[in-house]
């Protein structure tokens, strides 16, 4: 029987990219981000103390961002200074159930999510951090009011191989979408506003069925 040799060099980086370091979210309420006032600097904050962390996996230098890929390449991320709309991206970590560092993307107005294949470097923005179903074919993804405006406040992304695809959104006529969780590989549920017949919090259900079709239980 022949054996596959995998070279010493990939096997060593693999096992360190086991190691896991999930995102730190930036919001400007958490230990990290106490005494901070805006989203830009609480991103700068969790790179400065995730940078270290990563086991060589993250650098910056005065070019930009540097990844390192489990195929043994490079990906650099570098910001955007010059455009009508100046970015900065910074390194808040790895989502180890869909195996795609986590990067902020820090606009003039609002901010995003910019999700890095660990593997070949293939890259997406999101509205915000995932939430991966058990199962780790799907992720949840919720906008807020403070993010970059997308009236899409909740979307669904599957995960295709080495790449992802947004398979359903939904524009509702809230803006706080929260709370999100996963109750099986087809269904989760996440809590809103409500001001009809009265205010309160009320949590929805949004499911699929057989014909690959989402609905939510009360609707937008």
């Amino acid at each position: 029987m022949r054996r596959s040799f995998i070279p010493a060099a990939w096997l060593l980086v693999s096992i360190r990219f086991l190691v896991a370091q999930e995102p730190i979210p930036v919001a400007t309420g958490q230990p990290l981000c106490k005494t901070i006032l805006n989203t830009s600097d609480c991103a700068h904050a969790i790179e400065a103390r995730q940078i270290p962390l990563s086991h060589g996996r993250a650098r910056r230098d005065r070019l930009g961002l540097h990844l390192r890929l489990t195929n043994g390449r490079t990906k650099s991320v570098v910001d955007d200074t010059a455009s009508a709309q100046p970015s900065g991206f910074f390194y808040l970590g790895v989502c180890s159930a869909l195996g795609y560092y986590v990067l902020s993307a820090q606009y003039d107005e609002g901010s995003a999510v910019h999700l890095v294949n660990a593997r070949t470097g293939w890259s997406v923005e999101i509205a915000n951090l995932p939430t991966v179903s058990a199962d780790r074919r799907r992720f949840v993804t919720l906008s807020l009011g403070h993010e970059r405006y997308d009236p899409e406040r909740v979307q669904v992304w599957l995960v295709q191989g080495d790449t992802l695809r947004k398979e359903w959104s939904l524009v509702p006529e809230y803006d706080d979408p929260h709370d999100v969780r996963w109750l099986s590989s087809r269904s989760f549920e996440f809590a809103h506003s409500r001001f009809e017949p009265t205010i309160a919090i009320v949590v929805d259900t949004a499911a699929i069925d057989n014909t690959g079709q989402w609905a939510t239980r009360l609707g937008p």
